[in-house]
């Protein structure tokens, strides 16, 4: 696990300053705090910062190839090096026992398709001289992060933003069809950043520069929409599954811990892990303040790690969250408004002082259909036979609902529900996860900001369909397509994302054994009926998997998420820091939103009237972000 840069000027007589590409590496000193390795060699700068964890004192980078005209700085983990190692023996000289060696290889071999044969997380990039070539490469789920700029004057990437920016290679001109994005889902979708000249690699891509200009980008996996027949015992075939994934992702030099909620997932990984024969030291959040009750799930992770012999460390999630706020916007590169960000950056940092790796049970929502929105999608295909009158008036009596006085998100989920009408499915998609409608944030911005900016309010509804219209000419319908757009936006860009930022700001590696493309691969072509049922449960075929592994009281439990009480802080402990940020006086100097409009959000909120946590933490979250990053 690293985290990497680059910078490839077009010009052969133009020189690549070594301080430059220490000043990235330094920028990434948090990714890495092992090592640090440079390779600068006139118009090519690679660099990188290394946490050991597989060949502890091997595979220092950057790795050559035997003559020295290849050269790789890689970051991640390949689960079945040792296997494609095999392959190389007779035909290379192997100089380290590590999985880094092992893909420059396969370059060697196989070109850019040497991504092909990976299992494992991975963003990396190989400088090949005789051909003048760079070639990027980013694992097939976006588990690990890779930015880029082209320029006419070359190329630089980086594993994080801030990278790019103390470089002084970002142009600081704000994306504003991305930041709209943001405001309406979260989070920014690739391949878009915060700023006009920065975009991301997407998940399972290449993207080879040439230094004769030109750039060529190719998706190298392509997601198994098919479906196929169930297997006889799907129950035992999952359990099979889920082992063999949790396996791999144990393939380590150093201990590994997991991250243990109350959940099914991060349970089923634990549980996995002590099967295996690995003592699990398990970490689970426990809430204190505002909303604490409704959060706390570690008596069910008790219970769970009583029964396998886990050591399990309660990690307190306490009131002073304000101190470490901007500490997570920092972190986390972009405006990103999750409200799992504050639990995830204190779990990593209590598990990264005493570990370098941890399992998570992220995807597993993702992979057996556990959102309310996967439900909301097959049920929206229905509700948009009926006729468009009926439906125009269900969306208007809707608003007329009055929001409960606990701050939950029932009826606000509701009112998006009848509201998504008859869209093509990534539209009525993108309509259970808006936080406000295009009408809403239009009214947000300022006219002027408008007006300069040209905000469509479409660029979200627009990256949905790309997404969606590039699995071919039969996209898949009902489930398959909501499990298949979470993979491909949600997954990704949010969850992932924000798990690899955070974690590794306390140089902590976090592994994700559901979002493996082997178990992907096996588990998603099963069809709905087995997935759900006819009745429509939520990760109905993992339940019956589980069963014979995890305590009762799991399955009776409600579905709380990863998340802290998000709407009691905003009202209570980060009240006088949104109220500060979200001022008028900050409003008016900064010219983007209305301050009439965010007052109203503000009082709306602080007063019960309604719940606005997810629109209020976007702008807290993004104001934070314009001051470390713009202003």
């Amino acid at each position: 696990m690293c985290g990497i840069a680059g910078i490839v000027y077009n010009d052969r007589e133009r020189p690549v300053p070594e301080s430059l590409v220490r000043r990235m590496c330094t920028a990434l000193r948090h990714r890495g705090p092992d090592d640090e390795g440079l390779y600068v060699h006139g118009a090519v700068g690679l660099g990188m910062r290394r946490l050991s964890i597989i060949d502890l004192s091997g595979s220092r980078q950057p790795i050559f190839n035997e003559d020295g005209s290849k050269v790789i700085v890689f970051n991640g983990e390949i689960y079945n090096y040792q296997e494609l190692r095999a392959g190389l023996v007779a035909r290379h000289t192997l100089r380290s026992s590590g999985d880094t060696e092992t893909v420059l290889h396969l370059y060697e071999d196989r070109g850019p398709d040497c991504v092909t044969p990976l299992r494992g997380m991975f963003a990396f990039a190989v400088w090949d001289s005789s051909a003048e070539t760079l070639l990027l490469a980013r694992d097939r789920f976006g588990i690990k992060p890779l930015y880029v700029i082209t320029a006419p004057w070359g190329i630089a990437f980086a594993s994080e933003l801030k990278a790019l920016h103390a470089a002084g290679l970002t142009s600081r001109e704000l994306d504003w069809e991305a930041l709209d994005t943001f405001f309406q889902i979260g989070y920014i979708p690739a391949p878009a950043s915060p700023f006009v000249n920065v975009r991301k690699l997407e998940p399972g891509h290449t993207l080879q520069w040439r230094r004769d200009g030109g750039v060529a980008t190719r998706r190298y996996w392509q997601f198994p929409l098919y479906e196929r027949p169930s297997p006889a015992d799907p129950e035992e075939r999952v359990r099979e599954w889920l082992d063999g994934s949790v396996a791999a992702h144990l393939v380590s030099d150093v201990p590994v811990a997991t991250f243990l909620s109350g959940g099914l997932d991060s349970s089923a990984v634990t549980a996995s892990m002590a099967l295996a024969g690995n003592t699990p030291h398990a970490f689970t959040a426990r809430y204190s303040g505002s909303g604490a009750a409704a959060a706390d799930e570690t008596a069910l992770a008790r219970t769970l790690a009583t029964r396998y012999g886990a050591q399990l460390t309660l990690i307190d999630i306490r009131p002073e969250i304000r101190n470490i706020f901007e500490p997570i916007v920092r972190a986390l590169d972009e405006p990103h408004a999750d409200d799992s960000a504050i639990p995830t950056w204190l779990l990593s940092q209590a598990v990264g002082a005493n570990y370098k790796v941890a399992l998570t049970g992220i995807g597993g929502d993702e992979l057996f259909a556990g959102y309310r929105r996967h439900f909301g999608l097959l049920a929206a295909e229905h509700y948009a036979r009926l006729p468009a009158g009926v439906r125009r008036m269900a969306g208007a009596l809707s608003r007329l609902v009055p929001e409960p006085r606990d701050g939950s998100l029932g009826v606000d989920r509701l009112k998006r529900f009848l509201r998504t009408g008859n869209g093509a499915v990534p539209d009525r998609f993108l309509g259970l996860m808006t936080r406000l409608s295009n009408d809403e944030r239009l009214a947000l911005y300022t006219p002027g900001l408008r007006e300069r900016a040209r905000i469509t309010g479409s660029a979200a509804s627009a990256r949905f369909r790309d997404v969606f219209s590039a699995q071919g000419p039969t996209p898949v319908s009902g489930l398959a397509a909501g499990l298949f757009l979470d993979y491909t936006t949600f997954l990704p860009d949010d969850i992932l994302a924000l798990s690899d930022r955070l974690a590794m700001a306390h140089s902590l590696e976090v592994r994700v054994p559901f979002v493996d493309h082997v178990l992907v691969e096996a588990v998603f072509p099963i069809p709905q009926r087995v997935k759900i049922g006819t009745w429509w449960q939520n990760k109905r075929l993992l339940r019956r998997a589980l069963r014979p592994r995890l305590p009762a009281a799991h399955f009776r439990a409600p579905k709380r998420g990863f998340v802290g009480p998000t709407a009691a802080w905003l009202r209570h402990e980060l009240r006088d820091m949104l109220t500060d940020e979200l001022s008028p006086e900050r409003q008016r100097r900064l010219g983007y939103f209305e301050p009439a409009v965010v007052e109203t959000l503000l009082r709306d909120h602080l007063t019960g009237r309604q719940n606005q946590e997810r629109i209020l933490l976007a702008l807290l979250c993004f104001s934070t972000w314009h001051r470390l990053y713009v202003e």
